[in-house]
């Protein structure tokens, strides 16, 4: 019996080295690289990638727009999300606190491309028939404004949208997130955890993806949770304005900010500071 069980343990042992080295070898490996200029991606598309099976994903605020000056921008609301905090609310209350002022200015704004190039990079990926998304942790208060935004700076994420039907996620599990128009707005989700979920709905398999984000956490987040794929993976973390967002302080633009609201009043009440909706 002992001689039976220890040939079992080598042959099992041996069984889980071979299982090893060959989902090593043989695995996908995951690429998330640094570049501050839109053409790079160009340098992991390979000529006879150029078609409907590669998936690129770009996210909207400080990668594909911005607004014209940092009033508004992500900077802007992480810095007042903040200053709330400091002042003792916890970050829910926070984000609460900050929404409005930041509904208020986008409804009154327009966004311009981060680079000159990088409308005509989506517009290039489009007409080679790449299929192209956009992937935004923006508010679903937002949705109509921001493809308004998108469309006066000449971008279309219907050109080559793999499907034309809006599609929600997480009804009851706070709140839920949609796709509409060639865009995923995550709501209170994680970007990885929308990008599953829009491929199950859609039933919708690349051979090959590209993410641009200027956060990393959530390249890594969409990288983990398509950790299960048999396909590619290129994450860029896309740096092209951390400059102007490691300097960036809310007394930078307390006058923008006074000029912005005595130009487009807000009819809402002042809470310690923020401006709350009727």
């Amino acid at each position: 019996m002992n001689k039976y069980i220890k040939s079992t343990l080598i042959a099992l042992c041996i069984g889980l080295v071979i299982f090893a080295a060959y989902y090593w070898f043989t695995r996908i490996p995951d690429t998330i690289v640094e570049s501050n200029r839109i053409t790079d991606i160009y340098n992991y598309i390979a000529p006879n990638e150029y078609n409907k099976d590669l998936l690129v994903i770009f996210d909207i605020d400080n990668t594909i727009g911005k607004p014209p000056t940092e009033l508004g921008s992500d900077q802007w609301f992480y810095a007042k999300v903040k200053q709330f905090e400091l002042a003792g609310k916890n970050i829910d209350e926070a984000i609460q606190l900050t929404l409005p002022e930041l509904f208020h200015i986008q409804f009154h704004s327009w966004m311009e491309p981060v680079e000159k190039d990088t409308v005509q990079v989506i517009k290039n990926l489009q007409d080679k028939g790449v299929t192209v998304i956009a992937l935004t942790a923006r508010s679903l208060e937002l949705t109509q404004r921001t493809i308004e935004q998108l469309h006066r700076m000449g971008v279309y994420f219907t050109k080559t949208d793999p499907y034309e039907c809006p599609l929600t996620h997480g009804h009851g599990h706070g709140k839920a997130g949609l796709y509409i128009d060639g865009i995923i707005f995550s709501g209170n989700h994680s970007k990885g955890e929308m990008i599953v979920s829009w491929f199950n709905q859609i039933d919708y398999r690349p051979k090959k993806i590209i993410f641009v984000d200027d956060k990393l956490k959530n390249v890594e987040s969409v990288e983990k949770a398509l950790h299960n794929r048999d396909y590619p993976f290129i994450g860029i973390r896309y740096g092209h304005e951390d400059e102007l967002v490691k300097k960036f302080t809310l007394e930078s633009v307390a006058e923008k900010e006074a000029a912005f609201f005595a130009k487009h009043p807000f009819e809402g009440t002042m809470i310690e500071g923020a401006v709350a909706a009727h």
